[in-house]
């Protein structure tokens, strides 16, 4: 009788154990579960939060840029010397800011929105005609560059004829992309995405954005027709296809951006001026009124942020005609 007893009472402590480590597993999984949720719930309640505060601070932003105009009419980007000033400097000239908006500190650039080759229905046959002038232009980047320029006139014009390289309904309809083609000006720069073979000569960038690709603005917006784009948003390529420059000028040019950018040197004091004259020649560095605003958190003090990208066109101090602001661009990305 008394092993039988000691057996049942093995038995029964045996099974409490063993249900007491179950329910540590449970408990230990529910802690792990929910650290793990929190941590998730907490990224994401910062990216919502991080997108009021950029929203606000493109307001912000969008004053100061209109009181800099106000008190400095005349000034050039990449001729100014920010150090020279008592106060921050806001143009159109790539360079890094940072704010403190209601105790977030943000950082972002401001740059010309006529930036980037212009691909409207009017403009896209000579932007790509640099591409296969090119000296070194083999066989593949000229059959490249007349495939995508065949399909961007199939896809604009109001005809059904096609070109050798070109696409119409049907072509479109059998890759499952009706109601494709516009047959007219395309209304978005995104639509250039639509033509395969166009990322290969004008990659997206970082941001997933067309950003070499200057914007196609909404009706009764702003004119970014202007021939020239700006030179602080070209990237090496575009400075190479439009400007005779050997690749140590090159060199010199790309490091001459980079230190205005970063460090505000003047262009004028960092490179050549024989260079410099080429460059102004080609490419922009007088403000059109419409700009792109790129917002995001500090590259020094990294944390869960949605950059935000917006173009518009500039107004006075008073504020916006209408007190209406029309976006060209606005995106959270």
């Amino acid at each position: 009788m008394k092993k039988r007893k000691i057996y049942r009472h093995n038995a029964a402590l045996v099974a409490v154990l063993c249900l007491i480590f179950t329910a540590g597993l449970l408990t230990a999984s529910t802690l792990a579960l929910s650290q793990i949720g929190t941590f998730s719930v907490a990224s994401h309640v910062e990216l919502q939060r991080s997108m009021l505060v950029a929203e606000g601070a493109a307001t912000r932003i969008q004053y100061l840029l209109a009181a800099d105009r106000n008190l400095h009419q005349d000034d050039v980007p990449g001729e100014v010397d920010y150090s020279s000033f008592e106060y921050d400097r806001y143009m159109a000239d790539a360079v890094e800011h940072t704010i403190d908006y209601y105790g977030e500190t943000i950082s972002f650039t401001i740059t010309d929105a006529v930036s980037g080759w212009n691909m409207s229905s009017t403009g896209f046959e000579a932007a790509l005609q640099y591409f296969s002038g090119q000296e070194e232009a083999g066989d593949d980047l000229i059959d490249l560059v007349t495939r995508v320029s065949q399909r961007l006139g199939d896809y604009v014009d109001s005809d059904d004829d096609i070109q050798d390289y070109g696409m119409e309904i049907t072509d479109y309809e059998d890759q499952g992309q009706a109601p494709l083609p516009r047959n007219a000006p395309m209304q978005f720069r995104e639509e250039l995405l639509y033509i395969d073979g166009f990322t290969d000569l004008f990659p997206l960038d970082g941001n997933g954005r067309l950003s070499l690709i200057r914007l196609i603005p909404p009706e009764n917006t702003s004119d970014l027709s202007d021939d020239k784009m700006s030179l602080f948003t070209a990237d090496r390529q575009t400075i190479d296809l439009l400007c005779e420059l050997s690749e140590d000028q090159l060199d010199a040019v790309m490091e001459s951006l980079r230190r205005w950018k970063v460090d505000r040197e003047l262009l004028s004091d960092t490179l050549d001026e024989d260079v410099l004259a080429i460059l102004k020649n080609s490419f922009s560095t007088k403000e059109s009124g419409a700009y792109t605003v790129i917002i995001q958190s500090p590259a020094d003090r990294p944390r869960p942020f949605r950059k935000l990208v917006f173009s518009y066109a500039g107004f006075e101090v008073s504020g916006p005609e209408g007190q209406i602001i029309n976006y060209m661009e606005w995106n959270f990305l």
